[in-house]
């Protein structure tokens, strides 16, 4: 974060640190490591929290709360500072001083767009690969999660300061690859009449024949051609539709990474012998194995199979090396839960290899419930078991399907309710927050209107906005950056939907008891509409970071 947020964090950070060194408790070390600060969920636990009492009672040799009471004796009211309060076993909670209030009105107004950005990540330069779908078949809710989760979090880094980079990893390559080619020629006779059928591992569902037709209105004499020629033509399909879906989710990538090429310049069959050389690697029935029980690991791994193709996690390797070389200070890989076990021989094999894989980052994605009220969709008529990317989103709309797969962290089962998602109620999450980033719009624009002028801290006085209510929204406008930070340096992007739910749930209480148009004196009036600007204005910076529009009107 930037600005007098920064600063707010800086006062207080060397403040608890000045009452460390003076309790002679050390001022390095473990005193630093405790110097981290919180956001209380409840606003009676204060502004701001701290657990430093609990890293610094070993070199203090008291417990926690003893140590808490002699620092917070050291932390008195300051122009930051309102008051310190230790509470449960130790935390010391901080109530923020009256100036605060009075300049973040005057901070957001002046940071526009760029409020909650920081330069917390300056100089990283992170890779993230998401999504990374076989290219066999139409993307599903899983995909649809991994996309917007991947696409808000480097949202997120981006805020944070770090230079990212999209990936998406296209396995063109290996059997299933040649299944849908098989797929496609059995589609291609079915359409002509003539004898078919379906290979055991082919693809079903509607989407099939649409490939086929496609394929045949590209080429009508491919269907004559080896499977090889046919698979790669349908990849292309698929590819084209995977970025079609995508795009249409404001998803896009720097760059599509192809397995094949992989493989075509020889670098999978370098990175097994590679590991070969490093005596991992051994071969047991036909088969080549990596020895994983080394590492902790169950049971070793087949990384190429009896018939002489590989897993996936062989040329998932060779994949790795090539994002070691291209520099990144950060590798983050977003993959579905049935990707678990591949990620742990994966990182192990980098090890082996002489990889840095404290810069690797595995986020696991769980599975996606859809739901209409309490009842389970299970199917989808045109695409056999996989309920398409593209049929969410034209049922329930971008924005929320965005914003609802955001509602929990990737590593928790999320249940979509497709119905709630398709509300026009302030039961729907984002028809809530949207609504009360419109709400503030059309004040503004109704304060226009009586002949108030634009909303301006300059023209405002801060120390006006002593309710309650108002209280509550500056509260969280204060929050903003520090959340925005920590979505970007937890990979939780998530925090920010509950945040702005807070923040939406404020301005809601706000705008119901306190009149902006007609107040009770044309000073309090000004000053309450640089509090709805500056609310406006942090929706919208929340909202884009969730890839989430905020519209004007509804």
């Amino acid at each position: 974060m930037s600005g007098r947020t920064a600063d707010l964090k800086a006062h207080l950070e060397r403040r608890i640190r000045e009452a460390i060194v003076a309790e002679g408790w050390g001022g390095e070390g473990p005193a630093e490591a405790g110097i981290v600060l919180e956001l209380p969920k409840e606003a009676a636990h204060g502004d701001i929290a701290c657990p430093a009492a609990f890293a610094m009672a070993k070199a203090a040799r008291k417990p926690p709360r003893e140590v808490a009471e002699r620092l917070a004796a050291r932390l008195g009211p300051d122009d930051v500072v309102g008051s310190v309060a230790v509470a449960g076993g130790g935390y010391l909670n901080f109530l923020l001083g009256d100036s605060v209030w009075r300049d973040i009105v005057a901070e957001v107004a002046e940071r526009g767009e760029r409020y909650g950005t920081s330069n917390v990540l300056a100089g990283e330069r992170i890779l993230v690969e998401f999504v990374s779908a076989n290219p066999t078949g139409p993307l599903g809710v899983v995909n649809a999660r991994q996309a917007a989760f991947g696409d808000a979090l480097c949202r997120c880094l981006a805020a944070a300061g770090a230079k990212v980079e999209k990936e998406y990893y296209a396995n063109d390559a290996g059997a299933q690859v040649r299944n849908l080619g098989l797929s496609v020629i059995a589609r291609l006779k079915e359409s002509r009449g003539e004898p078919f059928e379906i290979p055991k591992d082919g693809y079903q569902g509607e989407y099939v024949k649409d490939l086929a037709r496609e394929i045949e209105v590209l080429d009508s004499g491919l269907s004559g051609r080896p499977v090889e020629q046919v698979a790669a033509a349908a990849v292309e399909v698929m590819i084209g539709r995977q970025k079609a879906d995508l795009d249409r989710m404001g998803v896009g990538f720097d760059r599509w990474f192809r397995e094949r090429d992989l493989h075509s310049d020889g670098r999978v069959d370098q990175a097994l012998d590679l590991l070969r050389a490093k005596g991992v690697i051994f071969d047991k029935d036909g088969a080549v194995w990596f020895a994983a029980t080394r590492f902790g690991d169950e049971k070793d791994r087949v990384l190429r199979k009896t018939d002489g193709a590989p897993t996936y996690t062989l040329p998932d390797i060779a994949y790795h090396q090539d994002k070691y070389g291209r520099g990144y200070t950060r590798i983050v890989d977003i993959v579905g839960a049935d990707h678990q076990t591949e990620m742990a021989t994966l990182r192990s094999a980098l090890k082996v290899l002489g990889m840095d894989t404290d810069r690797l980052e595995v986020i696991i994605t769980q599975f996606v419930t859809l739901k209409r009220g309490s009842e389970k969709v299970v199917m989808s008529k045109r695409s056999g078991n996989v309920i398409p990317l593209s049929e969410l989103v034209d049922e329930v709309g971008v924005d929320a399907a965005r914003f609802f797969f955001l509602l929990r962290a990737p590593s928790s089962h999320l249940d979509f309710d497709l119905e709630l998602a398709k509300s026009t109620t302030m039961d729907n999450p984002v028809y809530y927050l949207q609504y009360a980033h419109a709400r503030l719009c059309s004040l503004i624009e109704r304060a226009k209107a009586e002949g108030l002028p634009a909303p301006s801290p300059d023209a405002a006085d801060p120390a006006l906005l002593v309710e309650p209510e108002t209280r509550l929204v500056l509260r969280r406008l204060v929050r903003y950056p520090f959340m925005v930070e920590k979505a970007a340096t937890g990979r939780a992007p998530h925090l920010l939907t509950h945040e702005l739910m807070e923040l939406a749930q404020a301005i809601h209480q706000f705008y119901t008891h306190n009149r902006v148009v007609g107040a009770p004196t044309a000073e309090i009036g000004l000053a309450r509409l640089a509090l709805v600007s500056a609310g406006r204005r942090v929706l919208a910076n929340g909202l884009g970071l969730l890839g989430v529009s905020a519209p004007e009107r509804m």
